[in-house]
C-alpha cells in the first residue's frame, strides 16, 4: 500500500463524487464539504499507521486532532474541551510508545516510510530490494538504500506533500527518475556523476509524486 498516494486519491475522488452529485442536485457541495472535511484528516493519520503497522506519534495527534475537529463540525464536542481532550490523545500516543525522534530503521522490501509533520530517516539493508515506498507530509524523510543490493532492478515510490524526499544510492547504480511534479520538483543528482554506471549495473527507477515539495535522489546527503 502506498500511503500517501492512496489518501489523494481518496480525498480527489470523493471531492469530484460530490461534485458531480451537487451538479446532479443530490446534496450541496459546500455544506456537505464544509461538515465532513474533517474525516479527511483522519482517513490521513489512519492510513499512516496501518502502512508503518504502528501507532506513530504524528499519526496519532494528526488522527486525534481530526476527530476533535470533526465533532466540532457536528456539533457533538464543546469547544472548551478540544484542548484537554488533544493533550489526552498526544499523552496515550507517548505512553504506547510512539514518541520517536526522527532516526535509523530498517525494513525489508516493501517498506513503508512516512515523516508526518516532522523527520524520518530509513536505511534500507535489504539484500534482494525489489521495492520500497517513502513520504513526507509537511516533513522531511530520508530512504538510504547506500546498504542495499538490487539483484537486477527496483523501484521506489517517493512522495512529498509541502515536504522533501531524499532518496540515496549507492554509486554504480542506474537510476531513472520520474514522476508528477504539481507546484513541486524532482532532482536527480546522479547524473553529474564524472563515470556513468555500465548497462548491466542495478537498475533503480524512483516514481515521483511532488505536490508543493521536492523529491532528490543523490549519492550523500545534501
Amino acid at each position: 500500500m502506498k500511503p500517501v498516494r492512496l489518501w489523494l486519491g481518496i480525498v480527489l475522488m470523493t471531492l469530484g463524487a460530490f461534485g458531480l452529485m451537487d451538479v446532479l442536485g443530490i446534496l450541496n457541495w459546500q455544506t456537505t464539504v464544509g461538515r465532513w472535511w474533517p474525516v479527511a484528516i483522519v482517513a490521513l493519520g489512519l492510513i499512516t499507521m496501518a502502512a508503518e503497522r504502528r501507532i506513530s506519534f504524528g499519526a496519532a495527534v494528526v488522527t486525534g486532532v481530526g476527530a476533535l475537529l470533526l465533532a466540532g463540525r457536528l456539533d457533538i464536542l464543546d469547544a472548551r474541551a478540544a484542548g484537554p481532550l488533544l493533550l489526552l490523545a498526544i499523552g496515550v500516543a507517548i505512553l504506547v510508545g510512539s514518541f520517536n525522534s526522527p532516526g535509523v530503521s530498517k525494513h525489508g522490501d516493501g517498506g513503508h516510510s512516512v515523516a508526518l509533520f516532522g523527520g524520518s530517516a530509513v536505511k534500507e539493508r535489504s539484500q534482494h530490494l525489489t521495492h520500497a515506498d517513502v513520504s513526507a507530509i509537511f516533513g522531511e524523510a530520508t530512504l538510504d538504500l547506500r546498504e542495499a543490493h538490487i539483484d537486477n532492478e527496483a523501484t521506489v515510490d517517493a512522495t512529498a506533500l509541502f515536504g522533501g524526499v531524499d532518496v540515496l544510492v549507492p554509486e554504480g547504480w542506474r537510476v531513472k527518475l520520474q514522476g508528477i511534479p504539481i507546484f513541486g520538483a524532482f532532482d536527480d543528482k546522479t547524473e553529474n556523476d564524472a563515470d556513468p554506471p555500465s548497462p548491466e549495473a542495478p537498475s533503480l527507477r524512483v516514481n515521483a509524486t511532488s505536490i508543493f515539495g521536492g523529491v532528490t535522489v543523490a549519492h550523500r546527503p545534501g
